[in-house]
């Protein structure tokens, strides 16, 4: 009788240890789409590898402790760790589960899935090996299972050079499915948006040959294939047999996209013009970074690769938020944009490294934060953009305004004045309408500018320019021909009108003061002519000037015009003097 108590007793504590953990096991049933970290424990390796007995025997010893977070995290270069979570499914149907594990970039990840009837499941996954199981794109590493009845010790192994988040998740079919839908349309929109804006800005560089266009181009596109890596779509779609490549290329990208914000934040504070020292000292700074994270490569060194990468990571966030800063200080306008976007851009990027890193608990909120501030960046910059685009626009009309004016008068300068008349002149040729052109020429100007010298001189030129500008009427061309001779076009008027007018100029300019610096009264002779079939404008401006000609040859302060206007020409003559 005693001996068969103490088989009883010697076999109930075989169940005991064969089963560690079971009174601590989790409904199946009552997981949610939570992570489980809380639910389970954790083993780091020491300085030798554990195979699954091995791991299987530490945890019936005790030696797993349990987790007060929800998704661990490890750090760069961090020793293997083993995860275990019991779970206990009370239907009596098996259950269907997806075990969704770790982040796309874990080098190998183990998962044993032991059921207390003794089977064992064994999958092998991580992008360290292209022969294993790749991650799923956005998600992580997928492994659906069938839970049957009962209690199943779940233990996985992850080990990798870089970052070591855990987070371990248990969804339905249907969870899953909402998962993948989620994705697929999230990062559809988020590619789609930031590929539109690399489409845009590299035609407007195209179309302008602005530097800030093509690096913003670039460092969108660098931003895009840092995302294709970091989530999994990279390895899952673009290189899924290089193994080699996967291993640095999330972290170099990191680098290059940090490398090319400061290229573009560069140009598009023009600090090479506006802070020279400034300038080469953030050149300088991405030049290290990218030396660095070279020489990690070439030494195939992976922990020092994430450690130069995520360093780089947070310092570029730093000095761009530090950039924007200054130039709103020294009253740079992009400067505000700048300062916006940076802090929305790396601010995001700050918080994905510090969640998958350290600093900041992991959560699928800062595992995507870095592309909702990416997002968030190419609206701020667009607007930046568009306001440069603004500045381009208002600088190109400011200069074409003030190759057309002329500095003195004011008014259209003989260029200008050609460009502007030629629609007007083929308006009236095409509809047969009249038109008519006097040419203006202040009397004795020579005799103002040698008695009362230049500046008074130019006080009459200005004045008379404004004089000729204020008595014009609506759709008339007032210019300054050259020297003290103006122009006015005349579209729809006959050579009696514009002689009209022009006597009222006349008249007016006599019983006006025009300026103070010359307080005498200031003459000057009109030369009329207008369209006749056949002519052009060129012929139009040469009988105008003859006609001014003759009034000036005739005694000055007079309106001179063609015979054929109906007003002889020696009336004219006599009558216009006073």
């Amino acid at each position: 009788m005693l001996g068969c108590l103490a088989l009883f007793l010697l076999c109930a504590c075989f169940a005991g240890v064969a089963h560690a953990g079971a009174r601590d096991a989790v409904e199946l049933q009552a997981l949610t789409d939570e992570f489980v970290g809380r639910s389970g424990q954790i083993l780091v390796e020491g300085k030798r590898p554990l195979d699954f007995e091995e791991a299987l025997a530490a945890l019936h010893a005790g030696e797993f402790r349990p987790l007060s977070e929800a998704v661990p995290k490890f750090g760069i270069g961090a020793a293997p760790v083993w995860f275990h979570i019991a779970l206990r499914n009370t239907d009596d149907l098996p259950a269907l589960r997806a075990l969704i594990v770790g982040v796309s970039w874990i080098d190998r990840l183990d998962v044993h899935l032991r059921h207390e009837s003794g089977r064992h499941v064994r999958i092998a996954a991580g992008d360290g090996d292209a022969a294993l199981q790749h991650p799923e794109a956005g998600l992580g590493y997928v492994f659906e299972s069938s839970f049957a009845p009962g209690l199943t010790d779940v233990l996985i192994r992850a080990e990798t050079a870089d970052p070591l988040p855990l987070p371990v998740r248990l969804l339905t079919p249907a969870s899953l499915l909402h998962e993948r839908t989620l994705r697929a349309y999230g990062y559809g929109a988020l590619y789609g948006f930031l590929l539109a804006l690399v489409a845009y800005n590299a035609m407007l560089y195209a179309g302008l040959r602005e530097r800030s266009y093509l690096d913003y181009a670039l460092y969108l596109g660098a931003f895009i294939l840092t995302d294709l890596a970091y989530t999994g779509h990279g390895y899952a779609l673009l290189w899924p047999a290089q193994a080699g490549l996967q291993r640095f290329v999330i972290l170099v990208m990191m680098v290059v996209f940090c490398a090319l914000g400061l290229r573009f934040a560069r140009g598009f504070l023009r600090l090479e013009d506006s802070a020279p020292r400034l300038d080469r000292s953030v050149q300088r700074y991405a030049q290290a970074g990218l030396v660095a994270i070279g020489a990690a490569v070439v030494l195939r060194s992976q922990g020092m690769a994430a450690l130069v990468a995520f360093l780089f990571v947070l310092s570029t966030s730093l000095i761009m938020v530090t950039l924007g800063l200054d130039a709103v200080r020294r009253g740079v306008a992009a400067g505000r944009y700048l300062l916006a976007a940076a802090l929305a851009a790396m601010t995001g990027a700050a918080a994905t490294a510090l969640g998958v890193w350290r600093g900041l608990p992991y959560s699928l909120a800062t595992l995507h934060v870095a592309e909702l501030g990416v997002a968030l960046e190419g609206i701020l910059l667009a607007l930046g953009l568009a306001h440069r685009v603004r500045e381009h626009r208002r600088a190109r009309e400011s200069a074409e305004h003030l190759a057309s004016i002329d500095s003195l008068t004011g008014l259209l300068n003989r260029r200008a004045f050609l460009e502007r008349a030629a629609p007007l002149w083929s308006t009236a040729l095409r509809n047969d309408r009249p038109l008519s052109l006097l040419m203006v020429d202040i009397d004795h100007f020579k005799s103002i500018n040698d008695r009362f010298g230049h500046a008074v001189g130019d006080d009459v030129l200005a004045a008379f320019g404004k004089f000729l500008f204020g008595a014009r009427r609506e759709g008339d061309l007032v210019a300054r021909w050259g020297g003290e001779e103006f122009i006015l076009l005349l579209p729809e008027t006959g050579l009696s009108q514009a002689h009209a007018l022009g006597e009222r100029l006349r008249v007016a300019l006599g019983r006006a003061h025009i300026t103070a610096s010359y307080p005498h009264p200031l003459s000057a002779s009109f030369g009329l002519a207008g369209r006749n079939p056949g002519d052009s404008l060129e012929v139009l401006i040469r009988a105008a000037d003859a006609q001014l000609y003759r009034a000036k040859a005739a005694g000055r302060n007079r309106v001179c015009s063609p015979p054929r206007s109906g007003i002889g020409a020696e009336a004219l003559l006599d009558g216009a003097e006073q």
